[in-house]
């Protein structure tokens, strides 16, 4: 797994990574400190997801600026070849706000200020292809949080299309938008047809109980169902299965 780490603190850097490390030993870790470093480093790298501080500078000697690192959000998920981006922020944010970074293509979020059990369970989640949702989320209540000691050394295992009572193509349709992809690049990565993947959407969410991908996202939030590890469209693209008529 490969990670690009966007964020303008060293220390807040070195911290992350560090968790990071604790959750995927294997990852290798790159790192921006601005968003104009950043947006180069995912276009030039082949990346596997991306730890996005919501408060960035443009570039070098520029001030921070939340709407700098929710442009680069915008543009990152809107790349053809888009990769699953975390956003991290300095607190926790209101619903309104989780939903706003959420609509823009994020795959959940991780606030910086909480304790070291709750950030783990969010990277967890997050790399585990699950969502983070914060506790005053109406969303979230009722999930049971899980311990370090469960989420180092026993994690549990990534649910299928069989768990869900969905088909696999039903499967790899949800699995891509949960990692911020639009429905065009969904339907562009798995080769079928625009109209069948909005059908496919459409189907999940009846059979999920709700009205839009944001709905999806904290359906899983809530129960903490982890959908395998986040994948590029580009390792997609290599594990999709032959080409069928869909």
């Amino acid at each position: 797994m490969r990670v690009l780490l966007i964020d303008d603190h060293s220390l807040v850097c070195a911290g992350i990574r560090n968790l990071i490390l604790q959750v995927h030993k294997e990852a290798e870790i790159l790192e921006a400190a601005d968003a104009q470093q950043g947006l180069q480093i995912a276009i030039k790298e082949r990346l596997d997801l991306i730890f996005l501080d919501l408060k960035l500078p443009q570039e070098v000697g520029s001030v921070s600026n939340g709407e700098v690192g929710l442009n680069l959000l915008k543009v990152l998920c809107d790349r053809e070849e888009s990769v699953p981006v975390i956003v991290m922020t300095g607190e926790l944010l209101s619903k309104d706000g989780v939903e706003q970074i959420l609509r823009a293509g994020a795959v959940s979020f991780i606030p910086k200020t909480s304790s070291l059990e709750v950030m783990l369970e969010a990277i967890f989640r997050a790399i585990g292809g699950g969502v983070w949702l914060p506790p005053d989320t109406p969303e979230s209540h009722n999930v049971v949080q899980l311990s370090i000691d469960s989420l180092l050394n026993d994690p549990p295992r990534p649910i299928t299309a069989a768990d869900l009572g969905i088909t696999e193509r039903e499967f790899d349709v949800l699995r891509l938008a949960m990692q911020g992809n639009a429905p065009w690049k969904v339907a562009k990565i798995l080769e079928i047809n625009p109209t069948n993947t909005r059908r496919y959407l459409s189907k999940l969410y009846n059979q999920f109980g709700v009205i839009d991908l944001y709905g999806l996202q904290c359906h899983f939030a809530k129960t903490g169902q982890l959908l395998g590890i986040i994948s590029s469209s580009s390792r997609a693209r290599a594990e999709r299965p032959a080409k069928t008529a869909s």
